[in-house]
C-alpha cells in the first residue's frame, strides 16, 4: 500500500476510529468544556463512568454535575487556563452521592487543563483530563497519620510529640510563657499481661487513652511515649496548676472499668509533672524532671502525683 494512501485514511474516518479506540483506552474521561463550564464533549468509553461521575453528559454545565463550591472552583480554574493560555492543574474531591454506585466513598480527583485555541466564533473552550487520585491521597494520609499518631491507642506517637515540644520550647526562649510535662504511668502493666493476655493489655491502653483525653483540658496535648507510658504537654501552666490536671487524671483512671470480654479491668497510674524553667537548655530537662518525679511516685506507694 502506497504512503499516499494511509495519509488518505488518516484524514477520513479510519483515523476518527483509531482516535475512539485510543480513548476508550485511556483509564481516565476527557472532557472539552467551555469557559461558562458547559461540557460540549465526554472522550472515552465506558471507563469514564466508574471512574468519574455517572451521569454526565454533553451539553450539560458542571453546575449540574459537581456540587456548587468545587464547580466554581473548576470554573475558575477554567477561565484562568485560558486567560494565561498554559496548563493548569487543580486537585478537587467529590462526595459520594455525585459519583457512581460502585464508588463507596469520596473520591479524590486532579484536573489537568489545556486551553484550546477559539474556532471560529465560539467560546474557548478547555480539554480537561480527570485523574483519579484517590489512592494515591488515601495512602498519603495514612502516611500521613502512621507519622504522627500511635498505631494502637490512635494518639499522638512519641516521634511527634517530640516534634510539638522542639517548637513549644522555642516559643518559651522567645516569650517566656510557662509549660509543664507530665509522665504518667500504667501501675502494674504486667499483672494485666500475666492475667488478661496481651489482649487485655491492648484494650487497657486503648481505653485509657481516650480516659486521658477527656481528663486532660483542650489545650493539652497527650501522646504515647512507650509502652504503659503517657507523656502530656500543658500549655501556658504553671505547677499548681499542673498538680489539679494530673489529679483529675488519676482519678479518673482509678474509677475508670475497662470491660475485656466477660473480664472487668481496673487498674490506678502513676504520674509525675515537671515545670520548664529559665535555666533549662533544653525541653528534654523538663521531662527528666518529669521523669525523676514519676520515679518518686512509683516508690512512695503509686497511685500519686508528685511534681518536681
Amino acid at each position: 500500500m502506497k504512503d499516499t494512501q494511509y495519509t488518505e485514511d488518516f484524514t477520513s474516518d479510519y483515523f476518527k476510529e483509531v482516535l475512539t479506540i485510543f480513548f476508550d483506552a485511556l483509564p481516565d474521561p476527557i472532557f472539552v468544556i467551555n469557559q461558562n463550564g458547559l461540557i460540549l464533549s465526554v472522550l472515552g468509553g465506558s471507563s469514564h463512568k466508574v471512574n468519574c461521575f455517572p451521569n454526565v453528559r454533553e451539553s450539560q454545565y458542571l453546575h449540574d454535575t459537581l456540587p456548587l463550591e468545587v464547580a466554581d472552583k473548576c470554573l475558575h480554574t477554567i477561565n484562568k487556563a485560558i486567560e494565561d493560555e498554559s496548563l493548569i492543574c487543580i486537585d478537587y474531591e467529590v462526595e459520594k452521592k455525585y459519583l457512581s454506585p460502585e464508588f463507596c466513598s469520596n473520591q479524590f480527583y486532579q484536573g489537568r487543563i489545556f486551553p484550546l485555541k477559539q474556532y471560529k466564533s465560539d467560546l474557548r473552550a478547555v480539554l480537561w483530563i480527570a485523574i483519579n487520585t484517590t489512592e494515591k491521597v488515601l495512602f498519603t494520609k495514612k502516611l500521613n497519620e502512621l507519622a504522627i499518631n500511635d498505631e494502637l491507642t490512635g494518639i499522638n506517637n512519641r516521634r511527634y510529640f517530640n516534634e510539638v515540644m522542639k517548637r513549644t520550647f522555642d516559643m518559651f526562649q522567645r516569650d517566656k510563657v510557662s509549660f509543664c510535662i507530665l509522665m504518667l504511668d500504667i501501675d502494674f502493666f504486667k499483672k494485666v499481661n500475666d492475667s488478661y493476655g496481651h489482649d487485655g493489655g491492648d484494650a487497657l491502653l486503648k481505653s485509657l487513652a481516650c480516659t486521658l483525653k477527656e481528663s486532660l483540658r483542650d489545650i493539652d496535648f497527650l501522646a504515647r511515649y512507650g509502652g504503659e507510658e503517657f507523656i502530656a504537654l500543658l500549655p501556658n501552666t504553671e505547677k499548681s496548676d499542673a498538680f489539679i490536671v494530673a489529679q483529675r487524671v488519676r482519678l479518673a483512671v482509678e474509677k475508670s472499668i475497662v470491660q475485656h470480654g466477660t473480664q472487668k479491668i481496673r487498674v490506678t497510674m502513676s504520674i509525675g509533672g515537671g515545670e520548664i524553667s529559665p535555666g533549662d537548655k533544653d525541653y528534654e530537662s523538663v521531662i527528666k524532671r518529669a521523669d525523676v518525679a514519676l520515679y518518686e511516685a512509683k516508690n512512695s506507694g503509686r497511685n500519686k502525683v508528685v511534681i518536681a
